[in-house]
């Protein structure tokens, strides 16, 4: 039983009317809402924005007692604002097929990995959805969720890679994300590009990193010091901040406290960026007339500041992942699956020319 909103006074949108919107056919529209096979992530998310912007809600028919089955959704961090997204697209493609989402955090441990994957097993959930802290390496006992009387549920890994070529996958095309705005940076004319850097132990750092590296050496730029030491340190171009915004902040600080030797920053997230630009306004430098600036994520305070950005997918990556994840727990898919979602360069105001480039 289907439940449609009213639009347009008395009529209600059909399900001819989301694939006229999203522009698929109606069997795609219905394969998306019922779950029932497998669509590409960009068509069921063109599907779900279309369910969205015409109302259409999916109420499933069951007694007032008995709940919805479940999904979980593990975080390190529910605090970062790149996983806002990312839970709003699970919790939309878990309304659309009928389940709800239980959410837990594993604070940044990856000791607590094991625990918070028993307390989703001990409720049973559908699948479990997992973005693991760092340092932490899935074994094949955390691959599938285990209990009493045969009870078994896939595990979806998704933004970081946990080491395990058997392990279910959604994230992003980090690499070349920062190895286009490496080549942008280039292009403008600049050479000196201080990095601040994420948390090394982390996929989506080492895969940025060895992006924007690629990046700067297509355009002839090889003499920086990029280098990455166990524990990483700082070097002339090269700042370890974590994915922090206060060690951003903090070591554009220092940096600029010896004098301005470099004429651009590219941060491996929004996040550190915002810590940069803190620490250039403090020391009366102009972005981008003074030094170009460039993040990655795309959160949504950087378009409110003008800053150039790789633009994830949050949202879709939470879709692909609720999808991928009830394929499996239907048995639509097998063997070790990877979805990964394109990046996009997002070009706002915080970059310029490097004159000191010109001749």
């Amino acid at each position: 039983m289907f439940f449609m909103k009213e639009i347009e006074g008395s009529r209600r949108p059909c399900i001819s009317d989301i694939a006229a919107e999203a522009g698929v056919s109606i069997a795609t529209v219905s394969r998306v809402i019922n779950a029932s096979a497998y669509v590409k992530p960009d068509v069921a998310s063109a599907v779900r924005h279309a369910i969205d912007r015409l109302g259409y809600v999916r109420l499933r028919i069951r007694s007032s007692d008995e709940p919805l089955p479940l999904v979980g959704l593990m975080l390190p961090d529910i605090e970062n604002p790149f996983f806002a997204g990312l839970i709003k697209g699970v919790q939309s493609a878990a309304d659309t097929r009928g389940f709800d989402v239980m959410l837990v955090d594993s604070g940044n441990d990856p000791l607590a990995v094991p625990e918070r994957l028993d307390r989703l097993s001990a409720r049973r959930v559908q699948a479990a959805l997992v973005v693991a802290p760092a340092g932490f390496n899935a074994s094949d006992a955390v691959l599938s969720l285990q209990g009493p009387r045969g009870y078994s549920a896939p595990v979806v890994f998704m933004d970081r890679k946990v080491g395990s070529e058997n392990a279910h996958f959604v994230g992003s095309e980090n690499y070349h994300g920062a190895y286009n705005a490496a080549v942008y940076l280039a292009s403008m004319g600049h050479r000196d590009v201080l990095y601040l850097a994420g948390d090394c132990g982390l996929s989506t750092e080492s895969e940025r990193h060895a992006g924007f590296m690629a990046g700067m050496a297509t355009a002839g730029i090889t003499n920086l010091d990029y280098a990455k030491d166990e524990p990483p340190r700082s070097t002339r171009f090269f700042e370890p901040c974590g994915f922090s915004l206060d060690a951003a902040y903090r070591a554009v600080k220092t940096r600029l406290s010896a004098g301005l030797d470099f004429s651009a920053i590219f941060a491996a997230d929004d996040y550190m960026a915002y810590g940069a630009l803190n620490a250039l306004r403090e020391a009366g430098l102009r972005v981008p007339e003074d030094v170009s600036l460039v993040g990655f994520d795309d959160l949504p305070f950087s378009s409110m500041i003008g800053l150039t950005t790789v633009k994830q997918q949050a949202f879709e990556l939470g879709v692909a992942a609720l999808a991928l994840a009830i394929d499996l727990a239907h048995g639509r898919r097998h063997g070790p699956q990877s979805v990964i979602l394109s990046t996009s360069l997002i070009i706002r105001g915080s970059c310029a020319i490097n004159a000191r480039s010109m001749p």
